[in-house]
């Protein structure tokens, strides 16, 4: 049986080997786990996991950074929504919805294929970006002084988003498990493209009128974008 210890809601795998000497903290397939010898505690695993904190984790995170995250679906797994993860859970049917985000892990229902759980995920976050859109777009399109005759979400493979020759902009469903600072950049982006179809000067000043960081925002995405799947 898979032995698990859970540090501060973060979920590591207890990977035991009769020929580790050391204790190590590990990711893989963008769930933690932690190596051990056969006879080290669980205290004193979980006293490596908090001496390392944050920092490590960080770490380990920039190592897949930019890198495609191919999930199992199984239990442990983290999966992100606005730049935090969380835990993957499974828990009996209950209630109409078979994915939810409670006390700082996804709730799934348990028996369900990996396919039907990647579904869930799609739709969840989907849904989690319309809520986003509705509440934070109004304010930036007032702000902007842009009107998109419509807006839609796509689950693109590359593009965060997009706006065409009539005013319709296109929000990428991934935009939901990025950090909130990234996802504002890219509405502003794509808004900024209703003034200047083009990425010339003129359109790079406008963006940054309303996001002076977005270089710094627009690196972090394409450098850690990869990570942000489900």
């Amino acid at each position: 049986m898979t032995e698990y210890i859970t540090i501060d809601g973060i979920k590591y795998e207890i990977r035991r080997n009769t020929r580790r000497k050391n204790v190590a903290l590990g990711m893989e397939n963008g769930a933690f786990f932690i190596a051990a010898p056969l006879g080290v505690p669980r205290e004193s695993l979980a006293a490596v996991i908090e001496q390392s904190g944050d920092e490590l984790r960080k770490k380990l995170m920039s190592r897949t950074a930019g890198q495609s995250i191919g999930h199992s679906y199984a239990e442990g797994e983290l999966f992100y929504y606005r730049g935090d993860q969380h835990p993957l859970r499974f828990a009996p049917r209950c209630g109409v919805y078979p994915l939810k985000l409670e006390d700082g892990a996804f709730i799934s229902f348990e028996g369900l294929e990996p396919e039907e759980i990647r579904h869930n995920f799609e739709v969840w976050y989907r849904l989690r970006l319309r809520e986003i859109i509705q509440r934070e777009f109004p304010p930036l399109c007032k702000k902007m002084g842009a009107a998109p005759r419509r807006v839609s979400i796509k689950n693109a493979k590359t593009l965060w988003g997009s706006c065409s020759t009539s005013g319709c902009v296109t929000l990428n469903v991934r935009l939901a498990l990025v950090p909130p600072p990234l996802s504002e950049y890219v509405m502003i982006h794509e808004l900024c493209h209703m003034a200047e179809m083009n990425h010339s000067q003129n359109f790079w000043a406008r963006v940054a009128k309303y996001c002076p960081d977005y270089a710094v925002r627009r690196k972090e995405l394409k450098t850690d974008g990869g990570k942000y799947r489900w």
